[in-house]
């Protein structure tokens, strides 16, 4: 074999015995038996859902717990729904045929029909819908409090099993502080079997604390992944019997809000420990032998250290208000999240000669982890600033304080080891001169100093965001008057902070109380103002008339929120009201940018356009604009499709408007269980079932008329309901409006008294059409259709009187002569047809009625004529008559 052979081969066997010697520190537990390795990976993952739901629930911030609602107006414009060209005189172009014996040419027929002529238009109106965003603040969900004690008991079971491995120094003392943050969980408020002593505390404290103490002092033959196994039986058994046996409502939530204090206490602890791990991170990358910088690694540490320190402090000069540069600053919980995973693998050498590594450190590393994320992960979804501030204080307080010292003790301790460029990172918790005793006091110390800078004001914070959990905790329960209380002793104790003032101003909103809500909103805008305080605020004043200082707040929250698209959609929605027209389309169209829910936007926008085409020979200020249906083309907003029904509606009446063809996008309907409309699901159904005139929505529009809820639609409803039975049944729809029209006379049933005038007019310009079909009838299915879309036609009701008199079905023909009567009492052929019928049928009353009634409407002539057809018929019947006596 050649050198280059041997030197390949020294090489990639060297290369491999680096790679699986870092692979082995760093997956350091691939080692353990089965089960310890089984809990421990699942462990990490836990830790990590719990890490990633963190960084989410910091993400999305008061989203969490407060969405955008949307807020519709309804509104109308009119439209022009048919059209019906008539000659002079009101014959309709379509009647005016040549008589038999004076053949026409086709020439001169055309030039019969553009004799002067006037159009009927049916007129109409479409619905549109303008909307705002609102902010509400919804509940609490319930996988927020499982998911928070998922965790967060995973931690504590993970610390009862490590502690009692623990020498008994240290066991009597974490069991102390155990039992005093048991204590702390308030345990009576649940009430345990209708008794409020604290039996859930001495049922805990005896099981929990009785069975460690015998695996500590009797059975430390027992490995940990069974002691773990121990008290997961007993955390799940105790959560069970505390949730059946207790009487408060809502148990989880209860103890969750009751637990942040003591939890808070573990965690701040828990983050003053993670403080020096990013410094040593620095150290590992600086001195390690693959990564370092030799003999210059101490410059090196000391710039990236002093960097880091720096924009430390720039956080912690931003936090207690004293600068507002715009820097970019790293999240306070990003800097946990980083520390939290270093420490996974710096922990064996800081803990190697204190405690067992595998079977205690880990444990004990990993239950902090858990309770702490878990506390802070759910502090963050419910957006509770006084407790979110205090960890920020603790994060930055312990980093700046801790992570100063941290600095000056390796530098002191190690700086000879730097200088021979040795990897000081093995050694880092060896020291030589400076004891980490020393380095914890100093550094704990330098905490209470920046905490005291601020008047300790972090501990009222606490306070606040303690009363603010119990706030939360009494709104879900609806005890609204106690969680108002709650609410405002953590306003006394943080005058300033957003959660407070915004569950405030919702409870007050909640109660029907706009001027206290308005007074909230604006208190949550002092310090930490949120879009959604913004709007909330303006709504309010909406609602007190106070419009122009409603505007006047949302121009002040876009100075600060250049691209919420919420409050830009609001402010245009302000500007409709007002002269200034163009702005509105202005903000409109930055909202379509900006906002989420874009379909608002681009409702607004539809909307906006309807309003200003139709005003096109108004005089006001969109009319002004001079906006016509070619510019209306240019947007493409009709062929923009949504799923939202308000977008969907505005869209279908700017279709009706323009007078264009578009397809409906069949939407879902949110109707409520009593079938009460809103405004949404209203403007929806009747534009589309004007544009379509679908059939398949005749009997919904009978269940909204009858159901009584829907009395502010009654006689749109109506309207509608007959547009949807027209195509199918034409008399039925012509009843629909008829029953209308006559018991009510007012303006209000205008539209539906017009629109029955307009298709009992054109059913007279459908005749013709009617009698060529009439021809062709032979089946019972055709002639039932015939009757239903040309009920009045002569030619097709004399066929189907034949047809079924034939088949012994007189009846049948006799009900479609008298649906046609009633609304064609005018029409002499149509009454000496009922007459016949009714002698058919021996209806010889009904007959004599009707021959009275054909006396006044034909001539002498066309009477006498018809009488001897009727007398024949009538002495028919006599002599039938006669013939049974």
């Amino acid at each position: 074999m050649s050198s280059l052979s041997l030197c390949i081969l020294h090489f990639s066997v060297h290369h491999f015995s680096v790679y699986k010697l870092l692979m082995s520190s760093l997956i350091f537990w691939k080692n353990w038996n089965p089960v310890q390795r089984f809990l421990y990976t699942t462990t990490l993952g836990l830790l990590a859902l719990g890490l990633m739901a963190l960084l989410f629930f910091h993400y999305r911030g008061l989203e969490n717990t407060v969405r955008w609602e949307v807020l519709s107006e309804l509104d109308e414009v009119p439209v022009q729904l048919d059209s019906l060209q008539l000659a002079a005189g009101g014959v309709p172009l379509n009647r005016l045929q040549p008589s038999e014996g004076n053949a026409q040419s086709d020439t001169n027929r055309q030039s019969a029909i553009v004799n002067p002529q006037s159009t009927i238009l049916l007129p109409g109106k479409a619905y549109l819908l303008k909307e705002q965003f609102v902010p509400v603040q919804t509940d609490l969900p319930a996988w927020l409090v499982w998911g928070y004690w998922g965790i967060v008991l995973a931690g504590v079971v993970l610390l009862l099993s490590a502690v009692t491995v623990l020498t008994r120094r240290w066991y009597i003392g974490a069991m102390m502080i155990f039992i005093g943050l048991l204590a702390g969980l308030h345990l009576e408020v649940l009430q345990l079997f209708g008794s409020d002593k604290a039996l859930g505390f001495g049922i805990a404290a005896v099981l929990l604390g009785g069975i460690s103490y015998y695996l500590h002092a009797f059975r430390d033959d027992i490995m940990i992944e069974r002691r773990i196994f121990i008290f997961t039986a007993l955390t799940i058994s105790l959560a069970v019997f505390i949730s059946f046996f207790s009487k408060t409502p809502f148990t989880a939530l209860t103890i969750a809000s009751y637990s942040l204090v003591p939890f808070l206490i573990i965690a701040v602890v828990f983050i003053g420990w993670l403080s020096i791990e990013i410094i040593a991170g620095f150290v590992y990358i600086v001195t390690h032998p693959r990564t370092g910088f030799g003999k210059s690694s101490l410059p090196n540490f000391l710039f990236i250290t002093g960097l880091y320190l720096f924009s430390v402090l720039l956080l912690y000069l931003k936090i207690t208000r004293q600068t507002e540069t715009n820097f970019l600053y790293l999240s306070p919980f990003v800097l946990y999240g980083v520390s939290l995973v270093l420490g996974i693998w710096s922990l064996a050498k800081r803990t190697e000669t204190a405690i067992p590594f595998r079977e205690v450190a880990v444990w004990l590393y990993a239950g902090l982890g858990l309770v702490t994320t878990g506390v802070m992960a759910f502090v963050l979804f419910t957006d509770n600033n006084p407790l979110i501030e205090v960890f920020e204080d603790a994060v930055i307080y312990s980093q700046l304080a801790m992570g100063t010292v941290f600095v000056g003790y390796i530098g002191l301790n190690f700086w000879p080891l730097f200088k021979q460029s040795k990897a000081v990172y093995k050694v880092m918790y060896k020291p030589m001169r400076i004891m980490q005793s020393q380095v914890w006091l100093i550094g704990v110390m330098g905490v209470v100093l920046l905490i005291s800078l601020n008047r300790f004001h972090s501990i009222d914070q606490a306070r606040a965001g303690h009363y603010n959990a119990l706030g939360d905790l009494h709104t879900a329960t609806q005890e609204y008057l106690l969680a108002e209380q709650y609410y405002q002793l953590a306003l006394d104790l943080d005058f300033q902070n957003h959660k407070s003032g915004f569950s405030l101003a919702s409870l007050a909103l909640r109660q029907g109380d706009r001027l206290s809500a308005g007074a909230y909103f604006q208190q949550a805008l002092h310090k930490d103002p949120t879009p959604q305080a913004y709007a909330g605020l303006s709504q309010a004043l909406l609602n007190e008339n106070l419009f122009f200082d409603a505007v006047f707040n949302l121009r002040k929250g876009l100075q600060t929120f250049t691209h919420s698209g919420e409050l830009h959609n609001n402010l245009g929605y302000l500007y409709t009201r007002t002269a200034i027209a163009d702005s509105a389309y202005y903000y409109f169209e930055l909202a379509r940018q900006h906002a989420v829910n874009t379909a608002v936007a681009e409702t607004n926008l539809l909307a906006f356009w309807g309003k200003a085409l139709a005003a096109a020979d108004s005089a006001n200020a969109l009319a002004a604009l001079g906006l016509t249906k070619a510019d209306f083309g240019e947007t493409n907003l009709l062929q923009s499709v949504r799923t939202s029904l308000s977008h969907e509606a505005n869209r279908i009446a700017l279709a009706q408007l323009v007078g264009e063809k578009t397809k409906v996008e069949k939407t879902q309907l949110a109707l409520a269980s009593d079938s009460a409309l809103s405004v949404n699901n209203f403007a929806y159904l009747y534009n589309t079932n004007q544009y379509e005139q679908d059939t398949s929505l005749a009997n919904l529009f009978r269940k909204l008329i009858n159901t009584g809820n829907n009395g502010n639609f009654y006689n749109e409803l109506q309207v509608a309901y007959a547009y949807s039975e027209y195509n199918r049944d034409k008399i039925a729809a012509f009843d629909i409006l008829a029953a209308q029209t006559v018991t009510d006379t007012s303006k209000k049933v205008a539209l539906a008294r017009q629109t029955l005038q307009f298709w009992l007019l054109r059913e007279r310009t459908e005749e013709d059409a009617a009698a060529n079909l009439a021809k062709n009838l032979t089946t019972e299915a055709d002639i039932l259709t015939a009757l239903r879309k040309h009920p009045f036609s002569l030619p097709v009701l004399q066929k189907a009187t034949v047809f079924f008199n034939q088949r012994n079905q007189p009846k049948t023909a006799y009900q479609f002569i008298l649906n046609a009567l009633r609304f064609r009492r005018d029409s002499p052929e149509l009454v000496k047809t009922y007459i016949l019928q009714c002698l058919h049928l021996r209806l010889t009353d009904f007959a004599e009625e009707g021959l009275r009634d054909l006396f006044a409407l034909t001539s002498f002539t066309d009477y006498q004529s018809f009488l001897k057809i009727y007398q024949s018929q009538r002495a028919l019947i006599e002599k039938e008559r006669g013939s049974f006596q």
